[in-house]
């Protein structure tokens, strides 16, 4: 019987070791935002690892299309001139990086009028709504859609934004694609312990705060978010670089959470890159995995940056 048991207790901690193992020597998955009003989508393809050339950048949104209304039970998805001209004319942009294996999201945000993700109250509405997203979101080929909860002038309430969630992921026509949220101080929404069980990713997005056990810990403790699902997000804007890509990457890795978020790329965040790279690499040799790991850096595809595909 003392055999079974220790037998059993060496299983489960053997178990145990190895998981954390595996996770703690997987790459982070990296995300990124992109202002397609003054940048183009295709840069965050020409961002590549040195080691096998594949894209540094796994998943990235377009930056943004909008939730328009005066009635909160009517919202209509708005493009601006520039994600119109993407999502047409230049949709090469977008087949560039899926050909590349990264992933293509659209960011749909609230301006500043009466609907948004968070204002609607009828169940119908809120089921036309997302049937609405599903249909865009096939209707140009995306990989998923990525919530942007901000900018809404309505009344807000804590089903909208969940019910919403529910009816896109479990439409049939959206299977395989990739629901997120970019989160902040809009813990109500998750207040039913809902809104976690239909995100794929959630991206915590306070750029200038360095308590990232503050920003991300409500979300994994009193709303039920799976580390495997959070990301912690930094600014790589001109100029913006607190706190350091190297201290967000290293509580990332130390802590066993998703990936890095970044917040805008552009021509310019080769460097920004670089330090997520070299962060993530010093992280890592700190586990009994270092021998898995490589250092890289981030190199730049020759003629690339800003071209016309």
């Amino acid at each position: 019987m003392k055999i079974f048991f220790y037998s059993f207790c060496l299983i489960i901690f053997l178990s145990y070791f190895l998981d954390s193992n595996v996770h703690a020597s997987a790459p982070l998955i990296k995300m990124s935002y992109v202002e397609v009003n003054s940048n183009n989508l295709s840069n965050v393809g020409c961002y590549l690892r040195s080691d096998n050339l594949k894209p540094f950048i796994q998943i990235t949104s377009i930056f943004a299309a909008n939730i328009n209304g005066n009635n909160p039970e009517k919202p209509e998805i708005y493009f601006n001139p520039q994600v119109t001209k993407l999502l047409n004319s230049d949709y090469q942009q977008i087949t560039f990086l899926q050909k590349k294996g990264i992933k293509v999201l659209i960011t749909l945000l609230g301006n500043h009028q009466n609907a948004g993700w968070s204002c609607m109250t009828n169940t119908e509405s809120k089921k036309k709504f997302a049937q609405n997203i599903v249909n865009m979101v096939n209707k140009y080929n995306l990989d998923g859609v990525d919530i942007d909860d901000e900018y809404s002038t309505c009344v807000t309430n804590e089903s909208s934004i969940a019910d919403i969630a529910q009816y896109i992921k479990e439409n049939p026509s959206f299977k395989g694609k990739l629901l997120t949220k970019a989160l902040f101080s809009d813990y109500f929404a998750f207040s039913n312990l809902k809104l976690a069980k239909y995100l794929d990713y959630g991206w915590e997005m306070s750029y200038f705060s360095d308590n990232f056990e503050q920003r991300l810990n409500p979300y994994l403790l009193q709303y039920k978010v799976k580390k495997e699902k959070l990301f912690l997000g930094g600014s790589a804007s001109a100029g913006e670089s607190y706190p350091s890509p190297s201290n967000i990457t290293k509580y990332v890795s130390n802590n066993n959470f998703a990936g890095v978020m970044i917040y805008n790329i552009t021509t310019n965040s080769q460097n920004y890159l670089n330090q997520i790279a070299q962060a993530e690499y010093e992280a890592k040799t700190k586990t009994k995995t270092k021998n898995k790991i490589k250092r890289i850096n981030v190199i730049v595809t020759q003629n690339c940056l800003n071209i016309s595909l």
